[in-house]
């Protein structure tokens, strides 16, 4: 049986798209499974105007329904924006896109894939959060850091923080929270997780043993702070001088909560009449 952080290591795919101008996006999606339906989750930012995209999925062992993931060996499955559907809040930057159809064609063709899936169950209920989630609180996120992936065995990079602000209150009175960790362009859209190995507390210090998991959002943007770079020439006009910025990232990171994800699902559902 897999552990848990080896069984997270299956819960998201490399998304790498195409635009009309030519620009190559790259974002993480993830698998979230609801009413039988499973949906690939992203920012709506990852795959704005994509006109082509792929994203590879993880064949099983001898094309066995039952078997287990076959590193390095993957199956590519097509997107653009158009199949995706966004939160209906333009601000609340989700969307997702029900891959159900495409999972079933490629078993019917003897071609099963690998996968997790996060549920609703994994996010924490109010009694969770009054009882075991404290303002900090250790995560881990999971995605495609820069691009950076496994591509000998199609795997992603799991990286790790802690909150900065509480998860369970609106940062800035949005659904939202922010989190102190690492955050580069290409983690847009990792599924992020509380997470506790082996043993874990509560709000009054008692321990417990066993693992703890939460399911607690999806990391859309990083805080950025601009620096004024070094002049490679040293004698331009003041009155033409131009000054260049390096952006920086600064080691926080937004996420958007899981609630939105389940009211962007809902909204598919209701636009579907399912």
């Amino acid at each position: 049986m897999a552990s848990v952080d080896e069984e997270l290591l299956f819960t998201t795919v490399k998304l790498e798209g195409i635009t009309a101008s030519r620009e190559m996006p790259v974002g993480t999606g993830f698998f979230y499974t609801t009413k039988e339906r499973v949906f690939i989750v992203t920012n709506k930012h990852v795959i704005k105007d994509t006109t082509s995209g792929v994203f590879k999925m993880l064949a099983r062992k001898n094309g066995d329904i039952n078997g287990q993931p076959h590193l390095g060996n993957g199956v590519d499955i097509s997107f653009n924006e158009s199949v995706f559907v966004g939160h209906p809040d333009a601000d609340t930057d989700v969307a997702v896109a029900d891959i159900t159809g495409a999972l079933e064609d490629l078993r019917a063709k003897g071609r099963p894939v690998y996968y997790k899936s996060i549920n609703d169950a994994l996010i924490p209920s109010e009694q969770d959060i009054k009882k075991y989630i404290s303002p900090l609180q250790n995560i881990v996120f999971i995605g495609y850091p820069d691009g950076i992936w496994d591509t000998t065995n199609f795997l992603p990079i799991i990286r790790s923080g802690i909150t900065a602000t509480p998860c369970y209150i609106d940062f800035k009175g949005r659904k939202e929270f922010v989190i102190d960790a690492s955050v580069f362009p290409g983690s847009s859209g990792s599924p992020v997780f509380i997470y506790y190995p082996g043993s874990y507390y509560d709000k009054l210090g008692n321990l417990y043993e066993g693992t703890r998991l939460f399911y607690i959002g999806i990391l859309s943007r990083g805080f950025q702070r601009n620096e004024k770079g070094m002049l490679s020439e040293e004698n331009i006009p003041t009155s033409s001088e131009k000054v260049p910025y390096v952006k920086q990232m600064i080691g926080l990171g937004i996420v958007i909560k899981a609630v939105a994800v389940q009211e962007t699902i809902q909204h598919y559902f209701d636009r579907n009449k399912m």
